[in-house]
């Protein structure tokens, strides 16, 4: 595996025509000798629970697509999911979607069912819009016990991320929007490589632009494989 991708979605966008299927989420894993966490948007927008058993189901069709969960904090039976139970049947981590679901980082229903997430072994990914500040998503992953990933941050936050990243020592930022050449590898030095993970929203959008911003960045070898695959062997397990 060459890359391990923290954004893969599968379902229709009903706010655009974009549509993640099946078909085109198996054709970049093998195009880029790729694998990752899959969500299903189904599961963002409407229902979570049926939206969960269609991921599980899905993942179990390729060994390198891991299955990630979704909760809607906005729904009372959010509150009574059972993490814990999820991660035995094979869950992988678990993904919020504030921006799809339109609710603030400062939620503490959501921050509340990310404690009990981590607190079942699940990694947290939090799903941001492009106006999500660095400084909010680190408010939320203060205080969870396990990495949270902030995935869609752009660049105009780089120096939030940067100093989220010194204050909350469990957040991972991915590297999609980050456009700027210079962004990766500042960010590489003041955090660490250990701390960026690759994440591209296939197949609703291309993963070339970010892999052309990452391998262009300045990282060397051994830098680049940790934010392609390293840091998700260490949180999953995977062989890369």
């Amino acid at each position: 595996m060459e890359i391990f991708d923290f954004s893969l979605l599968v379902g229709t966008d009903p706010r655009s025509s974009a549509e993640g299927t099946l078909e085109d989420l198996r054709g970049y894993l093998d195009e880029a000798d790729a694998g990752g966490l899959v969500t299903s948007l189904a599961g963002a927008y409407y229902d979570f629970v049926s939206g969960n058993a269609d991921t599980f189901e899905l993942a179990l069709t390729c060994e390198t697509l891991l299955p990630a969960l979704t909760v809607d904090p906005r729904r009372l039976d959010a509150l009574d999911y059972d993490f814990e139970r999820a991660a035995a049947d094979g869950a992988r981590a678990a993904v919020f979607f504030p921006d799809i679901q339109d609710w603030p980082l400062g939620d503490p229903v959501a921050r509340t069912l990310a404690v009990r997430a981590a607190g079942a072994g699940l990694p947290v990914v939090l799903q941001l819009g492009r106006g999500a500040r660095a400084a909010e998503a680190g408010a939320f992953a203060a205080g969870v016990e396990g990495p949270v990933v902030a995935c869609g941050i752009q660049y105009s936050q780089v120096a939030g991320i940067a100093a989220a990243g010194r204050e909350v020592g469990n957040l991972l930022f991915g590297t999609r929007l980050l456009a700027g050449l210079g962004n990766v590898r500042g960010l590489a030095d003041r955090l660490g490589p250990e701390r960026l993970v690759f994440e591209s929203w296939e197949p609703v959008e291309s993963y070339l632009p970010p892999l052309e911003v990452l391998e262009s960045s300045g990282l060397d070898e051994s830098e680049l494989r940790l934010v392609k695959t390293g840091n998700a062997e260490r949180m999953f397990g995977v062989t890369a």
